[in-house]
């Protein structure tokens, strides 16, 4: 008996902390979806499906740049690291060779 009266309390703070959160959230649904364009009952359906593909083509397009400079800093980093790495075995041998 103890323990549902303690216990109750704990259930009703975790029902109103469910509640505001489920709220929140589905407000930022809403939110969400407003801020999409909506087509219009006037609206040409295929122009506007057009632009949403030349948008996305542009995107692609951009990421696709940014991924290129990225793999070729990458590479120019790769051919460092192992010029670096030849330069210490180099320092290495040559410490041995001086002991």
């Amino acid at each position: 008996m103890q323990m549902i009266a303690i216990g109750w309390p704990l259930g009703l703070a975790g029902f109103i902390l469910g509640a505001l959160v489920g709220g929140l959230m589905a407000r930022a649904g809403v939110e969400e979806a407003n801020a999409r364009p909506r087509l219009k009952p006037g609206e040409d359906n295929l122009s506007a499906l057009a632009a949403e593909l030349k948008a996305a083509k542009e995107l692609l397009e951009a990421e696709e740049a940014e991924a290129g400079e990225v793999a070729e800093t990458l590479k120019n980093l790769d051919e460092a690291i192992k010029r670096a790495n030849g330069r210490l075995k180099l320092l290495t041998k040559a410490v041995k060779q001086a002991k």
